[in-house]
């Protein structure tokens, strides 16, 4: 899925743009609301990681993701371990 597909899902998901609610707002929200909420950040965030992967391709770089806690995560490139590069395609 490309990224612009999964933003689109995202869209159709949380028409009332509920992502762009304030924190205070958005913990006020019914539950069934806040589902759709999660749905639509989860397709988002997943978005920007694919877009952020694609970006990768051909530079011998590998994506790291690090789960920090629940809601946060860093996210960067370090170089692929030689291992790695002779299985992947653009290498």
């Amino acid at each position: 899925m490309t990224p612009e597909y999964l933003r689109e899902l995202a869209d159709m998901i949380d028409q009332e743009k509920l992502w762009q609610l304030g924190l205070i707002e958005q913990l006020d929200l019914p539950e069934e609301k806040k589902k759709i909420l999660d749905a639509g950040i989860a397709l988002r965030r997943y978005a920007h990681d694919v877009e952020f992967l694609h970006k990768q391709i051909g530079t011998g770089k590998s994506v790291l993701i690090t789960q920090l806690s629940l809601s946060g995560r860093d996210v960067r490139c370090v170089d692929t371990p030689k291992g790695v590069i002779k299985i992947r395609r653009d290498a």
